[in-house]
């Protein structure tokens, strides 16, 4: 069986991805409009163009949020279409997945281990995954945003290996090289020109690509800034020790871009109205800095005690290995570099009102990896060790099978409750003796899973309730109330 999987590593690793792919985007099919969906779809249709799409984001911008990437991605997705974004959304979860992959060191080419344990910590540890994954104005601040945001990263990382291979250095300037470009060859003028505008490309690069990842989350961008800089300064460090330049000018442009990104988000407007409303009730001053500090302590246990037992173990294993024994290794460990960005996405929260749980979804991606490249890292020379690390993914792997099933069922289930009130919303409409009063059927408590957000949107009994009057616009009609199944069936089941 390990000939057989060392044999045709790349094509089962190749498997396992399109997988994935089906496997998320039969969700993303399943998922319906939910919540603020239909607030934006709304002001969507009324968009006779592009650019109509942007002077809506412009008004949101002044009144409402700062999140200018994803909120307009948000109106995209809707303009194009639910199929569409379900094809999109879908790669996103995979670019998602890559991006994780692309980051943990020292794994095999194609590593299915690695790739499984991404893949499975995604489906059982993302916090809140259908509001951060499959709702579209979740999956396009969270899912999107962590995708340009990591991007950011991984980028930044691979520039900083290219570097360190003396891919931005002129010819001739290291140790016993000729200085002078009179006497220089004319290949070494030629590698000098070359470096220069590989340069000067990758710092454009790296600005543009920093705002946007910068303009994406508030704390999340702010964690990709941290592991950026980390990064940076452990490659400065390390040049520095060797005698070679250690600052390019793409490392100064990424970091600049990042920080404009987010000064432009929360210097938004909006921001500042949204934190207000947000913050009545809570306590201010130190009082409720340590009081929100103690809130997110509580959190972080609620959504990763797993997660963040499994590193723990990591780490132990790792410093009784002797490769966390000394402050160098401790500083270019990614294990301890992604968790120190985990913790600080996390507690960055403490500066803004109490936020939802998927405010943590960022945080979650950067654990994860820390966690994975941990488990990467630990030798399993011993076998219970090796044991240990193949029991872990193939118990996850266990596990994702049954659950995946068991809420495809109750997403089928979902998806064909909501098609079901819709015909009859469309149906109210078209009735030209209709009152324009339409009475359905809640959704069956016992379909609700954590893979859908339908439920905590759900319309209500009064017909003034917020989602109600959302529904009421976007399918013009009257007045929209909701009962209970069983009580809807008893009055209307038969009609």
């Amino acid at each position: 069986m390990t000939s057989f999987v060392e044999k045709h590593r790349k094509w089962i690793f190749r498997l396992i991805l399109a997988a994935a792919f089906v496997t998320i985007y039969a969700y993303n099919f399943l998922t319906p409009y939910l919540s603020d969906d239909y607030a934006y779809a709304i002001q969507v249709r009324e968009a006779a163009s592009v650019w109509d799409l942007v002077k809506q984001q412009y008004g949101e911008y002044l009144s409402n949020s700062g999140r200018v990437i994803g909120q307009f991605n948000v109106r995209l997705s809707l303009a194009a279409g639910k199929q569409a974004f379900n094809v999109v959304n879908s790669f996103m979860f995979l670019a998602l997945t890559l991006l994780m992959y692309a980051n943990i060191r020292r794994r095999k080419k194609h590593d299915i281990f690695v790739l499984l344990l991404i893949l499975t910590f995604l489906w059982r540890f993302a916090v809140s995954f259908g509001q951060t994954m499959l709702w579209i104005c979740g999956a396009c601040n969270y899912l999107w945003g962590s995708v340009i945001i990591l991007g950011f990263v991984t980028l930044y990382r691979y520039l900083l290996g290219r570097a360190d291979q003396g891919a931005f250095d002129r010819a001739g300037t290291g140790p016993g090289r000729e200085k002078n470009p009179k006497t220089r060859p004319l290949g070494d003028r030629t590698g000098s020109v070359g470096a220069l505008l590989r340069g000067i490309a990758a710092a454009a690069e790296t600005l543009l690509y920093g705002v946007a990842a910068g303009w994406c989350n508030e704390n999340t961008s702010g964690g990709g800034f941290l592991l950026a800089l980390m990064f940076g300064l452990n490659f400065w460090w390390n040049r520095r020790k060797q005698g070679k330049r250690g600052i390019y000018l793409f490392m100064l442009s990424g970091l600049f871009g990042m920080c404009c990104g987010m000064l432009g988000m929360i210097s938004a407007p909006g921001i500042r109205n949204r934190s207000q409303t947000m913050s009545e009730g809570e306590y201010t001053g130190l009082v409720g800095l340590l009081s929100r500090i103690y809130k997110i302590t509580i959190t972080l246990r609620e959504l990763f005690f797993g997660v963040l037992a499994i590193t723990v173990v990591v780490l132990v294993l790792l410093a009784l290995q002797k490769r966390l024994s000394n402050w160098r290794q401790i500083r270019c460990s990614e294990t301890v570099l992604f968790l120190a960005g985990a913790l600080a996405t996390g507690y960055a929260l403490a500066l803004a009102p109490t936020p939802m749980n998927r405010a943590y979804f960022g945080a979650g991606i950067f654990l994860f990896i820390a966690c994975i490249q941990g488990i990467v890292d630990v030798a399993d020379r011993e076998q219970a060790i090796r044991v240990a690390k193949y029991s872990l993914v193939s118990i996850l792997c266990v596990w994702l099978f049954f659950t995946y099933l068991d809420n495809l069922v109750n997403l089928a289930r979902i998806y064909r409750e909501e098609q079901e009130r819709i015909t009859l919303l469309r149906e109210e409409k078209a009735d030209p003796d209709g009152d324009g009063i339409v009475v359905l059927p809640k959704l069956r408590p016992a379909f609700e899973n954590p893979y859908s957000d339908a439920h905590n949107s759900d319309l209500e009994e009064d017909k003034d309730y917020w989602i109600n009057l959302f529904y009421e616009i976007y399918y013009d009609v009257g007045n929209i109330t909701a009962i209970p199944r069983e009580e809807w069936e008893e009055l209307y089941g038969q009609g």
